[in-house]
């Protein structure tokens, strides 16, 4: 290799690093995290949350109902069991179970409501336990996927810069400390090729005939225009 292509060589490697190591930083962040599973698993804890008051609160409403009936019951017993003889005792306690009676007709409405939104809340913990499902196990695989993905930009990385150690020692300081500087300052591409219609593989603009010359001459030359370096690959 003469010294542009070792430059062009050397801009490869480090265009395939930059994209290797990119793509290795989106297979580790979706490995941390997966939005939509957070966000399933959220739904299901607080659908079990709202499942778990409702069924408390129908709970509560039957044993309150139950002593209310039991309640209403033993005053019925003692209002037809002909004990009572006092006619303002026997009224007060008729009005006690007329009022018992309607407590007992508001929470019998509030338990049928409660019952129906329990059984909507289990049906929707029913459907969003599926989804979660069938996500878990989408995710396990495509977890697989991108850990093996991992491992194989991770390994290419290595093998990148072993390549990198290699072709290092065959280019001169002055070219490095060019290459760097370029690389730093035009996006990471500081190394193109001339391309077949004579112009910069960088800009795009015209290579001049004394750059052409320049180029057969020493492998390599600079665009007028982006300063890129410029060289002839065969």
């Amino acid at each position: 290799m003469n010294r542009g292509e070792r430059l062009y060589r050397l801009q490869c490697l480090d265009s395939e690093d930059d994209i290797t190591k990119r793509r290795l930083a989106e297979v580790e962040a979706a490995l941390r995290q997966n939005e939509v599973l957070q966000e399933t698993r959220r739904a299901v804890e607080e659908t079990q949350t709202q499942v778990r008051k409702l069924t408390a609160r129908q709970q509560n409403l039957e044993l309150e109902l139950k002593g209310l009936g039991d309640k209403i019951s033993t005053s019925e017993q003692r209002l037809y069991s002909g004990v009572l003889k006092n006619p303002k005792e026997m009224t007060d306690l008729e009005a006690e179970v007329a009022s018992l009676k309607r407590r007992r007709q508001k929470l019998e409405d509030e338990l049928l409501e409660v019952m129906i939104a329990r059984e909507e809340a289990g049906e929707r913990l029913a459907q969003v336990q599926e989804r979660l499902k069938l996500i878990e196990a989408d995710w396990s695989a495509r977890q697989a996927e991108l850990i093996a993905e991992q491992h194989a930009l991770q390994a290419r990385l290595e093998e990148l810069n072993q390549a990198r150690q290699a072709l290092l020692p065959y280019i001169t300081e002055d070219d490095l400390a060019i290459y760097y500087n370029l690389r730093r300052r035009k996006g990471g591409l500081a190394v193109v090729c001339l391309q077949q219609d004579d112009t910069c593989g960088g800009c795009g603009v015209v290579v001049s005939p004394g750059l052409k010359w320049q180029l057969r001459q020493e492998g390599l030359s600079y665009c007028s225009n982006c300063e890129r370096i410029i060289v002839l690959v065969q």
